[in-house]
C-alpha cells in the first residue's frame, strides 16, 4: 500500500501539469496566435513529460534497490538457519560427538546472527517483522535448540567427573540419548515453521 501510494505524487504532478496546460493557453490564451500556443502546449507538456518520468525512474531505482536488499538478506536467514539444522543432523547422524563446546559455538553464532538480522532488519528491510507470530516461533525454537545442547554439554561434564569408565560412558550415553531426542523434536518443529517465517520475508520482498 505504501508503494503505491508514493506513485500517487508523480501522476498527481502530471495531471496538475496537463490541467495548467489547459488553463494558461485555452482559457488565459496566453500565446497570441496558434502557431505559439503549439509551440508553448508542446514545450510545457514536454518539460512536465520530462520531470514526471525521472521522478517514476527514480522510484523504481531505489524500489529495485530495496528489492535486492530484501532478497539478498532473506537468502541469508535461510542460509542461517539450514546452517544450525545441518549441524545438529552432523552431530546426530555420528556415534560419537566431536566437540561439544564446538557444537555450542557453533550454534551460538548461526542463531545470535539470525537473531541480530531480525533486530537490525526490523525498521528498513522488514518493518515490524520481530513482532510477527512467525519470527517469534522461530526463535523460540532456536533458543530451545541452544538452550537443550548447553544443557547436554554440562551432562557430558558432570558424567566426565564420574570416577570410573564404565559409569562415565553410560552417563555419557544417557545424556547423548536424551539430547538426541529433544533435538529431534525441535528440529521438526524448526522445519515446519521455518517456511512459514519465509513466506513472511517474501511478503515484503513482493511488497
Amino acid at each position: 500500500m505504501k508503494t503505491r501510494l508514493r506513485y500517487i505524487w508523480p501522476f498527481s504532478f502530471l495531471i496538475v501539469v496537463i490541467l495548467l496546460t489547459w488553463y494558461l493557453f485555452f482559457c488565459r490564451n496566453i500565446a497570441t496566435n496558434n502557431d505559439e500556443r503549439i509551440v508553448g502546449v508542446l514545450a510545457f507538456l514536454a518539460l512536465g513529460f520530462g520531470i514526471f518520468q525521472y521522478w517514476l525512474s527514480e522510484l523504481n531505482t531505489d524500489r529495485r534497490k530495496l528489492f535486492e536488499l530484501r532478497y539478498d538478506t532473506y537468502k541469508e536467514f535461510i542460509l542461517l538457519i539450514d546452517q544450525v539444522s545441518d549441524t545438529l543432523n552432523m552431530e546426530m547422524t555420528g556415534n560419537e560427538i566431536n566437540n561439544v563446546y564446538e557444537l555450542v559455538s557453533r550454534l551460538m553464532n548461526n542463531i545470535n546472527k539470525i537473531n541480530s538480522s531480525i533486530n537490525m532488519n526490523r525498521d528498513f528491510l522488514f518493518p515490524d517483522i520481530h513482532l510477527k507470530s512467525e519470527s517469534k516461533e522461530i526463535k523460540d525454537i532456536l533458543e530451545k535448540i541452544l538452550l537443550q545442547t548447553d544443557q547436554f554439554r554440562q551432562g557430558l561434564e558432570n558424567a566426565n567427573k564420574e570416577g570410573k569408565e564404565v559409569a562415565r560412558e553410560f552417563l555419557q550415553s544417557i545424556e547423548k540419548m536424551n539430547w538426541h531426542n529433544e533435538i529431534l523434536e525441535h528440529l521438526k518443529k524448526l522445519h515446519n515453521k521455518k517456511y512459514d517465517f519465509y513466506r513472511i520475508l517474501r511478503t515484503y520482498i513482493m511488497h
